[in-house]
């Protein structure tokens, strides 16, 4: 069975292949020094480093003009032997290579190589280009990841649903959404900061609180508190500077910080007696996973405490 659905998109893409290589060769004399077609995606190595915004806008601009355009895209082989007497090729041939023959594939106009993959009759088949990032790679090189055509095709209808449903969230035009989305971060950074002042302001008061009920054994204190991991952490925080061991509970966890007695014993104490319980810790600080009895961290509190 031959599924000639995936071999025509091999076939795009690997043409799409050559003809941005062969563009950069002839214009910019850029290099294609690796190439990797996947399922989803597929990445071209050019052997720069330093390609300007723009020579990258106008390199995807001439590759689309050229789909536009047409150009026949032929294959013949040859002996080996004669590879001497071909011109124009935009890469020499491996030395490793080891059959008799050789197949040249030839975009009219833009490329030549050596290439025994699948590839489409004329590159107006491709369709379509898409550039969809490009970055540094190992200090010398640029990686292009592109996708052609149904695959362009498809990501385009994508994505224009999820600007149709920004459009609807934000209750705005295509060219207002950016903006609406830095004034939503600036809300919410404004409230998140009002969050962060709320929550100590609380945690400072029910600090007071906590201590009233704090468990106290041979002057070592245990003060517990069960609420949620944000609350937790703050007034983790404020009993940082108390000599004080705080056991604060929240979803099926349990932080455990003091700065009075070891942690991490306390914590080796807690598991002995909780089989289902694991965590760890340091000296100052640790969790527990699987702890909900506060009961247990009051009795290995008193042992460690004697």
């Amino acid at each position: 069975y031959i599924d000639n659905q995936r071999r025509t998109d091999i076939a795009v893409q690997h043409t799409a292949e050559h003809l941005f290589s062969g563009i950069a060769l002839k214009d910019y004399n850029l290099n294609n020094v690796g190439f990797r077609m996947g399922e989803e995606v597929s990445t071209v190595d050019l052997d720069s480093d330093s390609i300007s915004d723009e020579t990258i806008a106008e390199l995807i601009e001439k590759i689309n003009n050229a789909i536009v355009k047409g150009a026949k895209v032929l294959g013949t082989t040859i002996m080996k032997h004669e590879i001497e007497t071909v011109t124009g090729l935009r890469k020499k041939i491996s030395p490793k290579i080891n059959s008799d023959y050789i197949r040249l594939v030839k975009i009219e106009g833009y490329d030549l190589c050596a290439c025994a993959g699948f590839h489409v009759g004329d590159i107006k088949d491709i369709r379509i280009f898409k550039l969809l990032s490009h970055e540094r790679i190992k200090g010398k090189y640029t990686r292009f990841t592109f996708i052609a055509g149904d695959r362009a095709l498809k990501d385009y209808d994508k994505k224009s649903e999820i600007i149709k449903s920004l459009n609807h969230k934000f209750c705005c035009r295509d060219n207002e959404i950016e903006e609406k989305i830095e004034n939503y971060k600036k809300e919410h950074e404004d409230l998140k900061k009002s969050y962060v002042k709320l929550l100590q302001s609380y945690a400072s008061v029910l600090k007071e609180e906590i201590l009233k009920n704090a468990l106290e054994v041979n002057s070592h204190k245990l003060a517990l508190y069960s609420g949620d991991k944000d609350l937790i952490n703050e007034l983790k925080k404020l009993f940082a500077g108390d000599k004080v061991t705080f056991a604060g509970f929240y979803d099926d966890s349990v932080l455990v910080a003091s700065e009075d007695i070891n942690c991490s014993l306390l914590i080796k104490e807690i598991l002995k007696t909780e089989i289902n319980g694991k965590g760890g810790g340091g000296p100052k600080q640790g969790n527990i996973k699987g702890i909900s009895n506060k009961d247990v961290i009051v009795e290995s509190f008193k042992n460690i405490a004697k």
